[in-house]
C-alpha cells in the first residue's frame, strides 16, 4: 500500500470499466487524482469511492476529442496539486465487432480522435510537468492491434498508432526523465459485457468479441488482473522500463 503516496495521476476515462479501477486502486496506493470523464454522474460516483479511501480528488466532466477541455484539464490540475506525475491515456470511443467493409470513415476518426489524438495532446499539454517530476506516461494498446482482430479496423490501427507513439517519445523523452509504456489489456469491463449481451442467444460469450486467453484459461477483470499492473508502471520501481508494452492478457497474445 502507499506505493503511489503523495503521487498526482491524472487519469482519462474514469467514468467506469478500466479506468474507474483504475482511480480506485491509485487511491488506495496513496495517489491523488485528477480524473475524467463526459458523465458527470458517473465521474462524481467514481471520485466519492477515492475520496473515501483517502484520496484528495479533481474531477472534471471532458470530452477529450475537444483540445480546449484538455487544455483546461490540464490546466486545473496543476492548479489544483502543483503537479503532475503521472499520466494514463485510457479512455476511448469505438464500435467493435464490425468487419471492415462495413465501417465508415466516421468510425475511423471517432476512434482516432478519442485514442489516438487525445492521446497526443495530453501527452505535449502534460509534458512540462511530467519532465518537473520526472513522471511516468501510461497509454493503452490492445491485442487487437496486436494480432488483427477480426472486426477491429478502426480501434486496431489506432492503437498500434498508439504503441508507435508512445516508442518515439520513449526515446526523444527519456533524457527527461519520463518513463512511457503501454499496457495491452485483456479484461471484461461493463460495456464489454453488454455489447456480449446484446448478441444472440449463443454468441453470448466472450470469444465473439475476438477474446482468447489460451494460458490462463479465464478473462481478467479490471481491478484484480489490470489495476496492479498499472500501478507498477506508475511506480519508481518501473523505473528502468520505458518504451514497451506490457501484455496483461492472460497469455492470450504469446509470440
Amino acid at each position: 500500500m502507499n506505493v503511489l503516496k503523495e503521487k498526482v495521476a491524472l487519469i482519462t476515462g474514469c467514468s467506469g470499466g478500466i479506468g474507474r479501477e483504475t482511480a480506485i486502486r491509485f487511491a488506495e496506493e496513496g495517489a491523488n487524482l485528477a480524473i475524467c470523464a463526459r458523465t458527470q454522474s458517473k465521474l462524481e460516483e467514481t471520485a466519492e469511492i477515492c475520496r473515501k479511501k483517502g484520496a484528495e480528488v479533481l474531477a472534471v466532466v471532458c470530452d477529450i476529442t475537444d483540445r480546449a477541455q484538455l487544455e483546461n484539464l490540464v490546466k486545473q490540475t496543476a492548479d489544483r496539486f502543483g503537479r503532475i506525475d503521472i499520466l494514463i491515456n485510457n479512455a476511448v470511443d469505438a464500435k467493435p465487432g464490425i468487419p471492415f467493409l462495413q465501417q465508415t470513415e466516421a468510425d475511423l476518426m471517432t476512434v482516432f480522435k478519442s485514442g489516438y489524438l487525445a492521446t497526443w495532446r495530453l501527452m505535449q499539454l502534460c509534458y512540462p510537468y511530467l519532465k518537473e517530476s520526472h513522471g511516468k506516461i501510461i497509454n493503452f494498446a490492445s491485442p487487437a492491434g496486436l494480432t488483427g482482430t477480426e472486426g477491429y479496423a478502426a480501434y486496431a490501427s489506432v492503437k498500434e498508432a498508439i504503441r508507435g507513439l508512445s516508442k518515439v517519445a520513449a526515446r526523444e523523452w527519456g533524457k527527461d526523465g519520463i518513463n512511457i509504456n503501454c499496457i495491452s489489456p485483456t479484461a471484461i469491463t461493463p460495456k464489454m459485457q453488454a455489447i456480449i449481451d446484446s448478441f444472440p442467444e449463443g454468441q453470448r460469450k466472450p470469444e465473439t468479441l475476438g477474446f482468447t486467453v489460451p494460458a490462463i484459461g479465464r478473462i481478467g477483470t479490471a481491478y484484480a488482473d489490470l489495476t496492479p499492473v498499472l500501478v507498477f508502471l506508475a511506480s519508481d520501481a518501473s523505473g528502468y522500463i520505458t518504451g514497451q508494452t506490457i501484455r496483461a492478457d492472460g497469455g492470450g497474445t504469446i509470440f
